[in-house]
């Protein structure tokens, strides 16, 4: 009878041990494979790694603190190698318990040379690398904290991903990154820290970088290139409510740095802020709250610069034609600029640093200048300027001041409207050549 006991706990124990045991799978084909697998430290982990081809290299260690029981941490790994010369590290450490805290990693690579590095740290972290490329790549991903997911998919020649959520050693809890290159030579570098950041990038052509930098919470960036040689840089610190960048490039060879800091920025609200020019740049700087920045960039060789840096200030732009300079600033609160600039080497200031000051421009032609500077407050000024060497110059001092200006066709027109008390209206209308018109009041 104590026989019949004693052999009916051993197979109870049997049957119970691999809810808690790890577990590894090998499979390797062809010759030079190389596979090392640490499990020593944890519960219910598991590794599957299957190399085809010659001389790939796949390393995995994982392990946890959690305790022995039903609700153990456990970490999973697998790896599919099928090209030739390829390398996996896997590093996952879980310092949780509980059923859903498991560290995930997924890595398949398929061509040759390619090089793709896991490390995880904390519980319930999942990466998703996938390699299919005929040439050396290389992907990098480092998960601090909990809960971050982190995809990377590859295919082309020389591209290089790093995503590190967490900055190296920081906490990073909720964060996502989607990494997406399609074509030559694409470069991306994701860093994220704080909690539920989200960038996603997607690059396809050659010659194409995009670098994401986010600090705080909750802020959201999405770069699109398509085409040769663009460059996109992001650079957020966001507090409770966070920062959005939404960026897509369709030209070549031009330049998208976005920097924000406070919260609730928005660069492009309604639509993708879309920048379809050649050898053009973009530059913009929002801090404060709640500023918001829709528009698009097309033609060549345009450059334009846009900084809101108090709260609740709005901007439309759209600059096409070929070298023209627009640059918007807002350093007050509430004010408004609706700006279209076409034609070529146009140039347009517009400085509103009162609040509530509303500026609706439209430039065209060759040649054109026009500045416009508002610090007082609830001023208006629209202009449309469409001839060719014309010169507009507008400064509203005062509060609740309105000025018109239109100046089409001919050329060598020159406006200049000073209004510095309160409440007061001008209009200049310029058709011909060489008019010059001023009003002070």
């Amino acid at each position: 009878m104590r026989i019949k006991l004693m052999a009916g706990a051993a197979m109870a124990l049997v049957m119970a041990s691999p809810a808690f045991a790890n577990s590894s799978n090998v499979t390797q084909n062809n010759t030079n494979q190389s596979a090392i697998v640490d499990q020593t430290g944890g519960y219910a982990g598991s590794s599957d790694i299957e190399q085809t081809g010659d001389e790939n290299s796949a390393q995995v260690e994982q392990s946890d603190t959690a305790t022995s029981g039903l609700g153990a941490a456990r970490n999973s790994s697998d790896i599919v190698q099928a090209g030739d010369g390829n390398i996996a590290d896997v590093e996952q450490f879980n310092t949780g318990g509980g059923s859903s805290s498991v560290n995930s990693s997924s890595i398949v690579q398929t061509g040759d040379g390619a090089t793709a590095s896991v490390f995880q740290d904390g519980t319930g972290n999942s990466s998703v690398v996938k390699q299919e490329a005929a040439a050396e790549e290389t992907a990098d991903i480092r998960q601090n904290g909990s809960d971050n997911d982190s995809v990377v998919d590859q295919v082309g020649v020389g591209g290089s991903v790093t995503v590190d959520q967490g900055y190296s050693s920081g906490p990073s809890n909720n964060s996502m990154a989607d990494v997406e290159q399609t074509g030559t030579d694409g470069e991306v570098s994701v860093m994220q820290s704080g909690d539920e950041q989200n960038a996603l990038v997607t690059q396809g052509g050659a010659d194409n970088t995009a670098e994401i930098e986010q600090s705080g919470q909750n802020n959201t960036a999405d770069a699109n290139q398509s085409g040769v040689g663009s460059l996109v840089q992001i650079t957020q610190i966001g507090t409770s409510l966070g920062n959005t960048a939404f960026v897509s490039q369709l030209g070549s060879d031009s330049e998208f740095i976005s920097n924000q800091s406070g919260s609730d920025n928005v660069v492009g609200d309604a639509a993708d802020f879309v920048q379809s020019a050649n050898d053009s740049a973009v530059g913009i700087e929002q801090a404060g709250a709640g500023n918001t920045l829709d528009g698009s960039q097309a033609g060549f060789d345009n450059q334009m610069t846009v900084s809101q840096l108090s709260d609740d200030n709005k901007a439309s732009v759209g600059q096409s034609g070929d070298a023209n300079m627009l640059a918007l600033d807002q350093v007050g609160f509430t004010n408004e600029a609706v700006l279209l600039q076409s034609g070529s080497r146009n140039d347009l200031t517009v400085m509103q640093s009162g609040d509530e000051n509303l500026s609706t421009i439209t430039q065209g032609g060759l040649d054109n200048v026009a500045v416009i500077d508002q610090t007082g407050a609830d001023n208006d000024v629209l202009i449309t300027q469409t001839g060719n060497a014309g010169l507009i110059d507008v400064l509203q001092t005062g509060a609740g001041s309105y000025a018109e200006i239109l100046q089409s066709g001919g050329s060598g027109n020159e406006a200049q409207v000073t209004q510095s008390s309160n409440d007061a209206v001008s209009f200049i209308t310029q058709v011909g050549n060489n008019n010059y018109a001023s009003i002070n009041q």
